[in-house]
């Protein structure tokens, strides 16, 4: 009743009475404080913003008597959109937001979403977030121990000479609430906010450490009664109930008082309060006014004596028949209460305590030593910290969930220095553990009080989802309040047929519209499970946003709360499900059969999109669009990702990219070794021929730079990229076959880090190039470690897929290990005849080191043919120097006698690729600058030999010589049985090692690798529906979902609602490749529609203009650094 600070809404819980009404009152009461901006804030009261004051918080029970709650609207069994559609179409929300999904548990599939890829404010159900990474990382039977430590000795007459110290351990209930059963007791309404204490002594766990204690013979004190708090010390005020944090909560460390008017006007309001304590004292000005008048509170005055004590002055009236009116005071130093209420107990216990002179503060750093079984005096043992989550999601108890951060930080990470962000930490991570996508998600505080509270329904619909899969779920789902029958959720849609059907936790958030004289309901919120009347399993989040109210705090729950109750309940026996709210979308592709890229099995549904993002998946008849897609007889897939694209330099020259969409494909990760940036005059040197035949300026610097130069552009594809280890090296040391210093080695870190932090998914290498070959394996460490520490993963070209595959493979494996970081294997492969049918080995060295704990995986392009330089077919010391020097030495007789002996077999150190296929023959030429010898594309070298009449190894070197090592070649080297086996894997996906292109135009080459054009399409239809090497879902799932969480591209790789509008449309019977070695610029058949961010950009073989692609950035982006 009296407030020095207004509670929000937050503090109306959602089990909701007229003792709001009376709190709404008091923003008229104290109008000194209401120019503050309150906020409501779920289950809290009406709160204004933190001045960090000692507040007091009373609460009403006004009107109790006439308590009216809005009964639960008949429901009859029609379709869950139907009944959905008339509660939102209320007119009370004809500008409010809506943001609902129901998930279906046992089936995988969304049932019905509406703006469930939106972000909503959360309000209380953040609290699922909080309590759940609680219980997820200390587990449910954790028990705090609180302990108190004496410093000195006790003499044979019990006297302790020294301090007692009670080191606080972080538990939220020291109190009352603690039962004979080790159960935590709790009422529906918390006293934090309007309701009942629960009844008992709130010192009661104090009182027994006391009597402890002098049951251990301490009969006299000479020294302090200490709390050691550096577990996290006294700090911020929890949001919605304004109470302290501390590591020591004692009574929720709150007073509690009962007023209740005097019989008569003029009579005193006598005032009841527990714990009665020294530590503050009550001056009570409170009068009984006339009946029928209204309450009338000034703003308490709190005043601080020298010793610590608060002394609290009430003034006000309260009216005659006014019942009695609960309130509770925030204690302003939790540890000086604390500290108070220990040393009088311990004086009831009959020790007799003599003050120490030292006016000094303890230094608990110097007493941890004390902190030992010997010194040990008394201890408390908490229940199980699965009765605390009870508690905090039953009623919402802000500060407990407040609390939740700080406690993960201290307790979890160890981290007592700055245990909040160690705390969200520690949830960031879990959440990611369960593959959770984070761009849904954004939370300022444990308890839901922050405007940076917020969340899409539909990962907080996954979010539950992965919590009904884990062991502990039980505990989980047994803490949420239980509609209609306990908790905030008691008195919602208690006569519904879902009460007792629906665990959800509830939410809200408000503020005051001052314009109009209303409450402006900001957020209310309910998340949790359904059972249905079938024994189906759902999980839902429903949230309604700015609903405009009449200025009566009981408006936020007869409006808002009784309705969000009202649509959860309504799953419970509605008809049929499948369905989506009627709604004017962008896009509606029609009649499809989904295969969402999770690797379930496919199921026929619409899926909606506005915008860049996909709004909806289910049956959407009654909904309208400004263009719609039949998709009959057609998949409806996330859009494919190429693991290894390299298109980053034509994307700036022809960016139609045909090759790509033609397949399918939206989404592209480049940068094998060498890569788009950083530059510099040495990077640059060896691109010039390039660079001077298209024309093209390479005016960027950083990746930062190309970025931006990209964005200018356009681009019809999602692109990210590496940073190159190549590019690293030749930037910093150039060309050179040796070793860096430690200047440089720094110097190469550091460009890495650039790199991270603009966007670089991670660092990659091409071993079997120069000049990355030249780099030791503690080089590459060195460099992935700086990766590692943004979150990116180690990407490499082997140094050998030939004869030295397994120490080659040994390295990477070598490398993720001691960099901490995952590995992915660019185009996994067997090369050389002599080694066909080994890919099984190959394999099972990758399975042992995923068994082993390393994230290792790869991706394959579905040709037994690879394609790179013809002057990769030289040894590599040939390049050592650069391009010039590798010219210049093929017209070396001597140099060049010593490389046709080196190509005529294997080498330990090298991967010949000229051996591994057999010689001439298995190398064809696939491009060539010079005009003269363009002729010669797609004819193999042999043909060259025997038109200019000279060995073939001569041939290879005057070939590379004439076209200034400028020449394209595709190299036959692995076989068909090896391929599928590394297709089969699960860890495996799909890239093309092949840049975009069109059929005309200044990139187009006829006679590339037909991988440019048909990879997708040939995995799909040749090796998967032809070949039966896996299911079609298990298929999709590699070239989408799987690239997708392994790139960490959040919101891409599936369909769900909330995710980008990336999709591929293609036939199941046709699909297939139609490029040949010999022919490969053909188009492959099947795909009929390739949708990147919700524009349509290839539509029945024709492309039609749009670039709607996005630059992609990994996780050490810093977009301050730009």
């Amino acid at each position: 009743m009296v407030a020095l600070r207004l509670q929000g809404l937050e503090g109306i819980p959602d089990s909701e009475c007229a003792l709001r009404k009376a709190r709404f009152q008091q923003r008229h009461i104290f109008g000194s404080l209401v120019s503050q901006s309150a906020n409501l804030v779920e289950d809290s009261s009406l709160k204004m913003n933190s001045r960090v004051w000692p507040f007091l918080v009373v609460f009403f029970s006004l009107l109790l008597a006439s308590l009216h709650v809005a009964p639960a609207r008949a429901q009859s069994e029609a379709s869950l959109s139907r009944r959905i559609q008339k509660v939102i179409g209320r007119p009370e929300f004809a500008h409010a937001n809506f943001g609902i999904e129901f998930f279906a548990l046992d089936t995988g599939k969304v049932i019905y979403a509406l703006n469930a890829g939106k972000m909503f404010v959360s309000a209380s159900t953040t609290k699922i977030l909080t309590e759940g990474a609680l219980l997820a990382k200390l587990g449910a039977d954790y028990r705090f121990h609180t302990r108190i430590y004496r410093t000195g000795p006790i003499d044979s007459k019990g006297k302790l000479k020294g301090d007692l110290i009670l080191v606080a351990s972080g538990d939220p209930n020291l109190s009352n609430r603690i039962q004979p059963d080790d159960t935590l007791a709790f009422v529906d309404e918390d006293h934090s906010y309007q309701g009942p204490a629960v009844p008992g002594d709130p010192l009661v766990v104090i009182k027994q450490l006391a009597k402890d204690i002098a049951a251990r013979g301490i009969r006299k004190l000479e020294g302090r009664v200490l709390v050691d708090t550096t577990l996290f010390p006294d700090g911020p005020r929890e949001g919605g109930t304004n109470v302290v944090m501390s590591s020591i909560t004692i009574n929720d460390n709150v007073i509690d008082l009962i007023e209740t008017p005097g019989v008569k006007e003029g009579d005193p309001v006598t005032i009841q309060s527990s714990p009665q304590t020294s530590y503050l004292h009550f001056v009570n000005h409170l009068t009984t006014s006339p009946a029928g008048t209204k309450p009338s509170f000034n703003s308490p005055g709190v005043a601080t004596n020298p010793d610590g004590s608060v002394v609290v002055t009430l003034s006000g009236s309260l009216p005659v028949g006014t019942s009695p009116q609960p309130a509770t005071f925030a204690v302003p130093a939790p540890t000086k209460f604390a500290e108070t209420t220990l040393r009088e107990a311990l004086i009831a216990a009959g020790i007799r305590i003599k003050a120490s002179s030292s006016s000094n503060p303890a230094d608990f750093s110097s007493c941890t030593r004390f902190y030992s079984t010997e010194n040990q005096v008394a201890e408390h043992v908490s229940p199980p910290l699965s009765e605390e989550i009870k508690v905090t999601l039953k009623v919402s108890q802000n500060l407990h969930a407040g609390m939740g951060p700080y406690l993960l930080g201290a307790l979890a990470a160890k981290d007592t220095k700055n245990p909040l962000d160690a705390g969200f930490k520690i949830e960031r991570d879990f959440l990611q553990s369960a593959k959770l996508e984070l761009s849904g998600a954004a939370q300022g505080d444990g308890a839901g009080g922050d405007w940076a509270d917020l969340f899409t329904p539909d990962f907080m619909v996954h979010y539950l989802a992965y919590w009904a899969t884990r062991p502990d779920y039980q505990v989980f789902f047994k803490a949420l309040p239980v509609l209609g029958k306990d908790g905030t959720l008691a008195k919602i849609q208690a006569n519904a047929p879902g009460a007792g059907h629906v665990y959800a936790k509830t939410g809200t958030f408000g503020s005051e519209d001052k314009l109009n004289g209303k409450m402006m309901l900001n957020g209310k919120g309910l998340t949790g499970y359904v059972i249905t009347k079938n024994g189906e399993k759902l999980a839902f989040a429903a949230y309604v946003n700015h609903v405009s109210l009449a200025p009566d705090p009981e408006a936020a729950q007869q409006v808002a709360g009784q309705a969000l109750g009202e649509i959860a309940a309504a799953a419970y026996d509605a008809n049929g499900n499948g369905v989506t709210s009627a709604g004017q979308y962008d896009l509606i592709v029609r009649n499809g059969h989904i295969i969402d890229g999770s690797g379930n099995p496919w199921y026929a549904a619409d899926v909606a999109v506005s915008g860049d993002r996909i709004a909806a998946i289910g049956d959407m008849r009654e909904a309208h669009a400004k263009r719609e897609i039949d998709a009959k007889g057609r998949i409806v897939s996330p859009g494919f990702i190429d693991m290894l694209g390299q298109s980053e330099l034509s994307l700036l020259l022809d960016n139609r990219s045909l090759s790509k969409l033609s397949q399918g494909i939206t989404t592209e990760i480049t940068g094998e070794g060498g890569s788009i940036a950083p530059q510099n005059e040495k990077t640059l040197t060896p691109m010039k021929p390039f660079l001077d035949r298209y024309h093209l300026t390479a005016d960027w610097t950083s990746l930062a730079g190309y970025f931006d130069r990209l964005e200018k552009r356009a681009t019809p594809l999602n692109i990210g990229t590496y940073v190159g280890s190549a590019q690293i090296r030749e930037a910093v040391i150039g060309d050179d076959d040796r070793v860096p210093t430690a200047a440089e080695l720094q110097q190469m870190k550091s460009l890495v880090e650039h790199g991270m932090k603009d966007g670089a998914f991670g660092v990659s290498s091409a071993l079997i190039y120069p000049p990355n070959i030249y780099a030791k394996t503690d080089e590459l460490i060195e460099l992935a470690k700086v990766a590692s520490k943004y979150g990116g993963l180690y990407a490499t070209h082997m140094r050998s897929e030939g004869a030295s595959e397994m120490p080659a493979l040994a390295e990477a494996i070598r490398i993720g290990r001691e960099a901490n970081l995952p590995v992915e294997i660019f185009h996994l492969k067997v090369s050389g005849k002599p080694r066909w049918g080994t890919m099984k080995n190959v394999v099972a060295v990758i399975q042992n080191a995923r068994d082993s704990g390393l994230d290792i995986a790869a991706d394959m392009y579905p040709y037994p043919a690879g394609a790179t330089a013809l002057a990769s077919a030289l040894p590599p010391w040939v390049a050592d120097g650069g391009v010039q020097k590798l010219l210049e030495r093929l017209k070396d007789p001597a140099i060049r006698s010593r490389i046709k002996k080196d190509l005529t077999g294997d080498h330990p150190d090298w991967e010949n690729l000229y051996y591994d296929c057999g010689g001439a023959t298995g190398v064809l030429i696939a491009s060539a600058e010079k005009p003269e010898l363009k002729q010669f594309a797609g004819k193999t070298l042999d043909d060259v030999a025997k038109t200019w009449k000279k060995p073939p190894e001569d041939a290879l070197m005057d070939f590379v010589l004439a076209d200034n090592a400028q020449t394209g070649a595709i190299y036959f080297m692995a076989s068909e049985e090896d391929l599928r086996t590394g297709l089969s894997q699960p860890w495996t996906s799909i890239g093309l090692d092949a840049g975009e292109m069109s059929l005309d135009g200044p990139m187009f080459e006829p006679h590339t690798h037909p991988r440019a054009m048909g990879s997708m399409p040939r995995f799909l239809g040749h090796y998967v529906r032809d070949g039966h090497l896996l299911s079609l879902e298990t298929a999709i799932r590699k070239i989408t979902s799987l690239p997708a969480q392994r790139e960490h591209l959040d919101s891409r790789g599936l369909l769900k609602p909330g995710h980008f509008a990336d999709m591929t449309i293609f036939n199941p019977e046709t699909i297939i490749d139609h490029a040949t070695f010999t022919k490969p610029d053909q188009l492959s058949e099947g795909i009929d529609y390739t949708i990147v961010n919700g524009q349509v950009e290839y539509e029945n073989g024709k492309l039609t203009g749009v670039a709607a692609g996005r630059v992609l950035r990994g996780r050490g982006w810093l977009p301050v650094a730009q």
